[in-house]
């Protein structure tokens, strides 16, 4: 999966659950599905920084098993 299909995927969830909270007739219900959406959608803008670190770690640990042999 890339990470514009991870990003889709958490957009679509967060706004599912904004959809539910606006649904919810208790107020718990909706603040659970307020804040999950909210979750997603910081989730979703983490996605392309965090793959970018591993992917400098990755690069760096390949760098290191090519300088040991």
């Amino acid at each position: 999966m890339t990470d514009e299909q991870l990003v889709d995927m958490h957009r679509f969830l967060a706004e599912y659950h904004r959809t539910l909270a606006r649904k919810a007739v208790l107020d718990v219900v909706q603040q659970y599905h307020s804040d999950l959406a909210q979750r997603l959608t910081d989730e979703a803008a983490l996605i392309p920084r965090r793959t970018a670190i591993a992917q400098r770690l990755l690069e760096g640990e390949q760098r290191q098993r090519d300088d040991e042999e």
